[in-house]
């Protein structure tokens, strides 16, 4: 949840007995150290730090697939704001590896890509909380290569998970549900998070009958007061229908899950650069609908289960209500 989430959010979820999280993907790293910083000094209990595995395309030609992109122009175009020239797209996730040793936060957890053990060896011996080194896959392949380097969890995020899909072993694979998913990793002796669709505490003790050590929600705190997402994206999640999500690249060149809007249906199946660079072209033209109250230009990701989303007034009354639904559901 790059973008999505922060120090307060992650605080607040682990001071109510969870393992809050933040999306440190897009940050450079004296901004990744600041954060880690920031939680440390808000909680005593345990967090983590999300990073992507990814190449940040240093040196990737733009002006050469302009023509292609010609969809993307002809919408700033319409929309009044100049064409976008980034020349750079993303922090190098080298120099943020080498932040987050640094940092030393309790978990750290990584997605479109996979670590080697050299990596995994030197989070472990840096004593990251109990040797907590977390990976994502969604299919088994690439949980059963989170394993073979030796992570200390895997989270399976299934197709209806929203945001950006965590696939590295086949970027173009969609992935399959979360319940097939489970089916197919029981031979795995590494704890399997369940990711996707899971909304609220009945969505949690279904993921853990059909297999999964522990359950991972995203959209479903979106609405918290914690949650930096603008007002627009927020009604919209409030709005949206289980049926309004869409698997898109159009606003970063990553199959990614959120609810249709004008710039996606519009969009369709035209050619996007590759992530990162497509996401460093859309940002002005992201920032300008959070600007003006526009959801039309949002990237809003949510997962399949959105038509759940509650307005909740913040991260601690949402758990509360997740635990009392958790403990009240008769299995």
């Amino acid at each position: 949840m790059a973008g999505a989430s922060t120090p307060k959010m992650a605080i607040s979820a682990s001071n109510c007995g969870v393992l809050g999280s933040i999306g440190c993907g897009m940050m450079q790293p004296n901004a990744l150290k600041s954060a880690i910083r920031e939680t440390k000094a808000g909680t005593e209990r345990p967090f983590n730090v999300n990073l992507f595995v990814t190449d940040n395309q240093e040196g990737y030609n733009v002006d050469s697939v302009r023509d292609r992109l010609a969809w993307l122009y002809d919408y700033y175009t319409e929309m009044g704001l100049d064409s976008p020239r980034p020349s750079t797209f993303a922090p190098k996730f080298e120099e943020q590896f080498e932040a987050l040793l640094e940092a030393q936060p309790p978990i750290a957890s990584f997605v479109f890509g996979g670590i080697d053990i050299a990596r995994v060896n030197a989070l472990h011996e840096r004593n990251i909380s109990a040797s907590d080194v977390i990976g994502a896959a969604t299919t088994p392949t690439e949980a059963e290569y989170w394993q073979r380097v030796g992570a200390d969890g895997i989270v399976l995020q299934g197709i209806e998970a929203g945001g950006h899909r965590c696939s590295f072993l086949d970027p173009e694979n969609p992935g399959e549900p979360l319940s097939e998913l489970l089916k197919a990793t029981r031979h795995l002796h590494t704890p399997l998070i369940a990711a996707g669709g899971i909304m609220n505490g009945r969505d949690v003790r279904g993921a853990l009958r059909q297999g999964a050590d522990c359950a991972q929600l995203g959209t479903a705190f979106l609405t918290t007061e914690e949650s930096p997402v603008p007002a627009s994206y927020r009604e919209s999640l409030i709005a949206a229908h289980n049926d309004d999500t869409t698997l898109t690249k159009a606003f970063s060149g990553r199959w990614a899950r959120g609810i249709r809007n004008r710039f996606t249906d519009m969009a369709g199946v035209q050619f996007t650069a590759p992530y990162p660079v497509q996401n460093a072209l859309t940002q002005p033209l992201r920032s300008n609908a959070a600007t003006h109250h526009r959801s039309d230009e949002l990237s809003l990701w949510a997962g399949m289960g959105v038509g759940a989303v509650r307005d909740s007034p913040s991260t601690p009354h949402l758990i509360d209500k997740l635990q009392r639904e958790y403990d009240g559901y008769n299995i």
